[in-house]
């Protein structure tokens, strides 16, 4: 690629169009990053079933990607299944609980609580404690609007129903017809970027197929570890506990932290019928917050350079600051896949300005690379 001033600005406003077309047709976006995702996924059975051969007659690929999705899905669904009965005795436990149980035991928390606001001062009463709680609750239903809610529910059902359709349609199609998503959109480069094009698309492959398959092992390891050790401790529904954390911990930064609190909520709730005493709670509160926090160093400071540093290759405050930015743009989804989309700039700026800068960089006085040139003389 030369450094063509006209040329990098043509290139340039080509890219910043292609950006603000995907931007406005996010949701769209949204569809075919997962249906590639499942496609890279499913492609090595379609792959190996297509070389079946009976005499001249060769396996038909659409066969071969129903076959392949159906097999994906049917391991996710054994997953769920072998996690299921487990994790429903322990929500049955839960939901088996007598309310009032968890009423009274609000009520001495309460007494407690104004005791020790009493000892340090704070003159207040259980009762007062109660009354400004049951207000702001009572507040709260008078300002929900359960028709906006039912018509919101409504809405967030067919948009799920249009999502997982528009998905699996995009898979199929992907995986029987063998690129066919990548080999249209390439069709909207000029000629001259088709070869930048292929580029970025093998170098994104590679990482993104390495990426996601360290989140999801990060997530397994996460999750094991957590139930695994408040099983140990003899934390109540540790299982339920492990599915929690496990899951949540796609979400970077935030997510262990709701996974904690949750957590917390659940062991606490379901120790309720056996009448603990204050200390019962806080050492189960103290086993939950220690192996979180065990398990939240072991993957910070062993998991995620692994993962971030063999996928995306860059810094911990990059990838921090990057993270900031996707929440503030797009909440909690946008920090699901601020690393991934970040990984694709960066690969996508490298092919067509890597050679640039890098030229840029040697010229300029005193740089590194013309001082090894010196040296070397």
């Amino acid at each position: 690629m030369d450094n063509n001033p006209t040329r990098i600005i043509a290139i340039s406003i080509f890219l910043i169009v292609i950006v603000a077309i995907c931007w406005y047709f996010s949701t769209i976006m949204i569809y075919l990053f997962f249906a590639l995702l499942l496609t890279l996924a499913c492609r090595p059975l379609v792959n190996l079933l297509c070389k079946i051969r009976i005499g001249k007659i060769q396996f038909p690929r659409p066969v071969a990607a129903i076959i392949s999705m159906t097999t994906l899905f049917s391991i996710i669904w054994a997953i769920f299944a072998i996690l299921n009965p487990l994790i429903s005795k322990e929500i049955k436990a839960i939901s088996s609980i007598d309310p009032q149980l968890v009423i009274d035991g609000y009520q001495q928390f309460l007494k407690q609580f104004a005791a020790f606001a009493h000892g340090h001062g704070i003159d207040i009463t259980a009762r007062e404690i109660s009354e400004v709680l049951a207000s702001e609750v009572r507040d709260f239903l008078i300002k929900l609007d359960f028709g906006n809610i039912f018509s919101n529910m409504a809405s967030i059902i067919a948009s799920i129903f249009i999502a997982v359709f528009a998905i699996l349609f995009l898979t199929f199609f992907s995986l029987s017809e063998n690129g066919i998503i990548l080999k249209t959109a390439k069709k909207f480069f000029p000629a001259k970027l088709r070869n930048n094009f292929d580029n970025i698309v093998f170098s994104t492959r590679k990482q993104v197929v390495r990426y996601f398959c360290g989140v999801l092992l990060e997530m397994a390891i996460v999750g094991f570890t957590n139930g695994f050790v408040c099983f140990l401790l003899g934390v109540p529904n540790a299982v339920l506990i492990g599915v929690i954390s496990g899951m949540l911990n796609i979400i970077p930064y935030i997510g262990p932290l709701i996974a904690v609190v949750l957590s917390v909520i659940i062991s606490c709730t379901s120790m309720i019928p056996l009448s603990p005493s204050e200390t019962d709670i806080i050492y189960n509160v103290l086993k939950i917050a220690c192996t979180f926090l065990g398990v939240k160093m072991l993957d910070d400071f062993v998991l995620q350079p692994f993962i971030y540093g063999k996928s995306v290759q860059a810094h911990p405050i990059e990838i921090f600051i990057v993270i900031l930015a996707a929440a503030q743009i797009g909440g909690i989804l946008g920090m699901v896949f601020a690393v991934p989309v970040y990984s694709i700039l960066r690969i996508v700026v490298k092919e067509f300005f890597g050679q640039y800068f890098e030229n840029q960089e040697a010229s300029e006085p005193g740089s590194a690379i013309e001082e090894n040139a010196t040296t070397n003389k």
